[in-house]
């Protein structure tokens, strides 16, 4: 049987530092990053948005000290609330208040 206690340790001491975030393989989305567990006992760094990684790896999630852009990320950040702006209308205006009143 494979020992994971080494490949778990590594993960960990990258994502080990304060201000270190995570970015899925080659993606763009800069995501907050906790530790769960893995297999066992073992604990690594996990997206805290819980986004899937497909063939979830630990060596999916490569480090950045980039700021956090995904929007799920900073709402549990932020569990006030007040930091993040709400869901951007899907259109440039109120469809509902241009409906004519009766």
């Amino acid at each position: 049987m494979t020992d994971i206690a080494p490949l778990a340790a590594s993960e960990r001491a990258k994502f080990g530092d304060p201000g270190v975030h995570a970015i899925v393989r080659n993606g763009r989305t800069v995501h907050a990053v906790s530790m769960g567990k893995w297999i066992g006992a073992e604990e690594v760094p996990e997206l805290l948005c819980h986004t899937g990684v497909a063939g979830w790896s630990p060596a999916a999630l490569q480090p950045t000290r980039a700021g956090v852009s995904c929007v799920r990320c900073l709402r549990s950040l932020n569990s006030d609330g007040d930091s993040v702006s709400p869901q951007l209308p899907l259109f440039g205006r109120d469809w509902q208040s241009d409906q004519p009143t009766p």
